[in-house]
Order: structure tokens, then C-alpha cells, then sequence
């Protein structure tokens, strides 16, 4: 009898907490609410891309080296109201012998984007910016690669990615 009685009270309170709160939900109440605004610039600079053509690639000499080419862009950035800014490179990626690359539309091959100055992989994707000095702006070169073991066909092929340039 005990146990069933406190049940119910239990119960009781809920139902009497709930038309408390009823109650409380009626009354209008004032919040002070402070906004915190960024207005951005204009965009710091116009990217404009050209279009890296590899030519006839022999499959058998696609190793990560051969066919590497300048990945030329131009940067107009005289409205840029600071001179440090960030690049993303942004496209659709794959991985290929474990490194994240552009992908082309052949499986198991596509491209590597690189710093020209040591060859390094560049970082491709959301959330990967490189910071860099209007006055000497990232020089990228772009090599064919593929997937280890994988039997290539000849196609032709194709690949894109988006330069972003915005404010550090």
C-alpha cells in the first residue's frame, strides 16, 4: 500500500508542477539581447584561373612526377583593404595512395596539387586555408596521379577546383 501511495504522489506533483509551469508560460517577460555584427569588406581580390593541359599522357609514366605543369592564376586584388589574406582550394577530392587530390572523372586517377616552390602537397578541401602576403601570393603546380595497382584505360579526362581568396 505504501509503494502504490507514493505513486501517486508522485504522479500529483507532476500534475502540479505542469500547471506551474502553465501559469509562469502566460506572463511576458523583457530580455536585454546584445548582437555582435561583422560587416565584412568587399572581397579582397578577383581570382581568375586558366586551364592546365597535360597533353597526351602516356599511362604507363603516370608516377606522380612526370607531367607535372605550372597551375597559373591571376590575382587582382586592388580593393583588398589589408594585405594578408587566405587561399582555399576547393573541388571535389579523392584519395589516392593516401593523399587527398582532385578528382578527375576516372576512377583511381586524378590530380595533386602542389606548392611550387618544394613540390609539397597543397591542401584541398572546406576548411583548409593557407595563409599568405598579397605581395607574394602561393604558386601551384598541378601533376596527374594515379592509383597504385589500378589499371588505367585511355580517356580523356577532365577535373576542376575553386580558387577562394578571402581576408585572414
Amino acid at each position: 500500500m505504501k509503494i502504490i501511495y507514493l505513486a501517486v504522489s508522485g504522479i500529483a506533483l507532476l500534475v502540479c508542477g505542469a500547471m506551474n509551469s502553465v501559469a509562469v508560460a502566460g506572463e511576458s517577460q523583457t530580455r536585454s539581447l546584445t548582437l555582435r555584427v561583422l560587416v565584412d569588406g568587399p572581397p579582397p581580390c578577383s581570382v581568375k584561373g586558366s586551364r592546365v593541359e597535360f597533353g597526351n599522357v602516356v599511362i604507363n609514366e603516370i608516377d606522380g612526377n612526370n607531367y607535372r605543369r605550372n597551375a597559373d592564376y591571376t590575382l587582382d586584388c586592388s580593393n583588398s583593404l589589408m594585405s594578408d589574406l587566405q587561399l582555399q582550394l576547393k573541388g571535389t577530392t579523392t584519395v589516392i595512395n593516401g593523399e587527398k587530390v582532385i578528382s578527375t572523372d576516372i576512377a583511381g586517377f586524378g590530380i595533386r596539387i602542389e606548392n611550387a616552390a618544394d613540390n609539397s602537397l597543397f591542401a584541398v578541401g572546406e576548411n583548409n586555408w593557407t595563409a599568405f602576403n598579397i605581395n607574394n601570393p602561393p604558386q601551384l603546380k598541378a601533376v596527374p596521379v594515379k592509383e597504385n595497382g589500378v589499371q588505367l584505360t585511355a580517356a580523356e579526362f577532365n577535373a576542376t577546383m575553386t580558387m577562394v581568396v578571402d581576408y585572414q
